[in-house]
């Protein structure tokens, strides 16, 4: 069975309640979008976990974008949502009312050289200065 397959499987277990897809005109590195997550988790009292994977851009096969599911205790706006990642460009923000489609697409990168990673509140340490 293929590593994708695994990852949709896992993640399907997991409560994802939106979908979305960040863009920036600058190059994106693995801790770029780690960082966009860590500012969600530290600005909201709504998001749990976060999963990303990161994709070729078809335009700009050098450049990167980010699909993230974001699993949250309540209900989040758009708005919520880009305040949250920061100056970010958030597109195909939706709703997830069934997982397994939107499993399916978010992991079929992995095992490709593709970043990917999922980050739960609940294990970061946040610290204040």
């Amino acid at each position: 069975m293929k590593i994708t397959k695994h990852y949709s499987d896992f993640l399907q277990q997991l409560k994802w309640n939106y979908f979305i897809t960040c863009r920036t005109p600058y190059k994106i590195n693995t801790m770029t979008v780690r960082n966009w997550i860590t500012k969600l988790l530290k600005t909201s009292n709504k998001v749990e976990n976060v999963f990303y994977v990161s994709e070729r851009d078809k335009g700009d096969y050098n450049n990167l974008h980010a699909h993230m599911l974001i699993g949250t205790n309540t209900d989040m706006t758009y708005k919520e949502v880009k305040y949250g990642l920061g100056n970010v460009s958030v597109g195909n923000y939706q709703p997830i009312y069934d997982s397994e489609d939107v499993c399916k697409y978010v992991s079929k990168h992995i095992g490709k050289n593709m970043g990917y990673d999922i980050v739960f509140k609940s294990q970061m340490k946040f610290f204040l200065f």
